[in-house]
């Protein structure tokens, strides 16, 4: 129920043909090549960082996740100590090295990257400034999808602190909404009210954004109550830009196919990755359509599940005009226990069940040709 929440939370807030199943499209090497060729030059810090950061995505994009784990190690090893210089730049190692060792099961990596993201920013840009206070809610949510919900409330209360003393009032609302909806995930719905109602008048009555979550939040409470049609009737009244990123409206989880515990030895549960691409349309009135798998590596059994997920969300509907195709999206999802030490054995290795961890692909340079085909194969379509 949190992850699901949490997905809903971070989108609220702020080509050739596409591959067969069970093949998975080799990105390039462009982006790793430009790094080699930078280092062999050694090139400026910022130069550096630029071009660590684009190869990692190349190779994240490719599945080649321990090869973007280990680039951004060793640039955040050479440009560490550069960070009063380019705080920005050297804060996004390690927010990016974050997204990729969630992805590729190392959740100590992935808490050390996220909150040496956030550290630098509040040493070299202030606690106040609001992109320190931004990575500070994206830290809470790593903090509360790896358990830790105590720590999490005390992250977005502290945001909510620090905005509203330093007049950041779209912060302090929005951090108090992430609070809200933490609330009601943990089933707190009379505490989860009160803070939503409070998120509402921090940002007063003017703001759109605002009113939108709070219509949101109550329709997602009708709906846990058995409210069936509490989405629809949101959907009905809510609008928003083509060009905004997409506002999720509701959406479930993707569904366990796992077998039971202790009946798979070797299998999904403690076996390697599995990932897929998912590409899908948001239609003008927000539901999704033509899902399809466009890369895969061993996603097996959980490709319907998968496809599933993405078929019943729903999104706030577009202010498109007649006859728009609506906009093309790619999801990443991975699929993967995490590494941890097993009794007996020095070595680190998957073990447990394994998590589902979606990440949107869609304005990477190695997904842009499979958009790029979608849409104009749609705008085709429609002007024909």
């Amino acid at each position: 129920m949190l992850s699901t929440i949490l997905l809903a939370v971070a989108q609220t807030t702020a080509p050739p043909p596409a591959a067969l199943a069970e093949e998975i499209v080799v990105v390039g090497h462009h982006a790793t090549d430009a790094l080699a060729a930078c280092l062999a030059r050694k090139c400026p810090p910022a130069e550096d960082v630029e071009a660590s950061l684009q190869a990692s995505v190349e190779q994240f994009s490719a599945g080649r996740y321990a090869q973007a784990r280990h680039v951004l190690l060793r640039s955040i090893a050479r440009n560490r100590r550069h960070a009063a210089d380019l705080p920005g730049p050297v804060s996004s190692l390690y927010a990016t090295l974050a997204t990729v060792a969630e992805h590729d099961g190392y959740p100590r990596e992935w808490m050390y990257a996220s909150r040496g993201n956030v550290q630098i920013l509040r040493k070299y840009l202030g606690p106040s400034n609001p992109a320190t206070l931004l990575e500070e809610m994206t830290l809470a949510r790593d903090l509360l999808e790896n358990g830790n919900v105590s720590s999490a409330t005390g992250v977005l209360t502290k945001v909510q602190r620090l905005a509203l003393d330093s007049g950041k009032t779209d912060l302090a609302a929005g951090a108090t909404f992430r609070l809200a909806w933490l609330e009601m995930g943990l089933g707190n719905q009379k505490r989860a009210m009160r803070l939503m109602d409070e998120a509402m008048a921090i940002a007063g009555p003017a703001n759109r954004a605002m009113n939108d979550l709070h219509a949101i939040f109550l329709a997602r409470i009708a709906l846990h109550k058995g409210d069936a049609g509490a989405i629809d009737a949101l959907a009905a009244r809510l609008r928003q830009s083509a060009v905004a990123r997409p506002t999720l409206l509701s959406s479930q989880p993707v569904e366990d196919v796992q077998a039971p515990a202790g009946m798979m030895s070797n299998g999904v549960a403690t076996g390697d990755i599995r990932l897929a691409d998912v590409g899908y349309w948001i239609r003008p009135d927000g539901r999704t359509a033509d899902a399809e798998i466009l890369t895969t590596s061993g996603l097996g059994q959980w490709e319907r599940a998968v496809l599933q997920q993405v078929r019943g969300r729903r999104y706030i509907p577009l202010e498109v005009p007649a006859g728009h195709p609506g906009i093309y999206r790619i999801d990443r999802f991975t699929i993967r226990s995490a590494f941890d030490f097993v009794t007996g054995s020095r070595i680190a290795q998957r073990a447990g069940r394994a998590t589902t961890h979606v990440v949107d692909l869609t304005e990477t340079e190695a997904m842009s040709a499979a958009q790029k085909r979608r849409v104009a194969e749609a705008v085709g379509t429609t002007s024909s």
